[in-house]
Parts: C-alpha cells; structure tokens; sequence
C-alpha cells in the first residue's frame, strides 16, 4: 500500500509523474492523512477546477488518522531525529500502518529507519 507525499499528490495533478508511475497509482490502493489533506487543500488555488480535482481524489483514498499510535511514533521520531512536525506525522503514518512513502523529498526522511521510501521520479 502507497502513502502518497504532499509532492506526489500535486504532482500527480501537475503532469510531473511518468504515464507508466501514473498507470501503477491508477492500478494501487492509494493512502493519505490528515496533514497530507491539509497541506493540499489548504493551498488556495486560483482556479477552483484544481480544488475540486484534490477533493475527489482524496475521497477515493484510505485517511489515515493521527491516532494515540501515531502520536506516539511522530514523538519518538522526534526525539531522535531532526525531522519538521508535518514530516514526522508522515512518516509516523507510514510506519505504523506498515505503508510505502512515495515522496520527492527523501532528504526530509533522512534517517528513519525501516521507513520505506520510493522516489517516483527519475533524476
């Protein structure tokens, strides 16, 4: 299972990602979480088209929510690690309930481990 970074999601909309990366999310149980929601649709889009896009997407996605599990990882993580809060809630997410990140940002991630990573996007 694929918990989709803020990057990725944006991107997905944006053109950014290969057919073949797109055909694979297509075919895939995709995952999300709150801040993850937050940071997309708190963006304030110029055009309401792309708003709505993010929207129904989201509605076709598993939410993960910030449980007391979760809270408890994002603590930990930031306790050994120098990671952003909005980063540590990810990775958190993605830990706990044993989920791929697919992210751009890898280096926000640095450090984690058995957080599993995957960088859709060719250098």
């Amino acid at each position: 299972m694929i918990l989709l970074d803020t990057n990725i999601v944006i991107y997905l909309h944006g053109g950014q990602l290969e057919d073949e990366v797109r055909d694979e999310l297509r075919s895939s149980s995709l995952d999300t979480c709150n801040i993850i929601i937050a940071e997309v649709l708190g963006y304030n889009f110029a055009d309401s088209e792309d708003a709505e896009y993010f929207e129904k997407l989201f509605s076709t996605m598993n939410n993960y929510m910030l449980d007391k599990e979760v809270t408890n990882k994002v603590i930990a993580l930031r306790k050994t690690t120098k990671i952003k809060l909005p980063d540590a809630i990810i990775a958190a997410t993605a830990l706990v309930n044993d989920l791929t990140l697919w992210t751009h940002d890898t280096g926000d991630f640095k450090g984690i481990s058995k957080l599993r990573l995957f960088d859709p996007i060719p250098v």
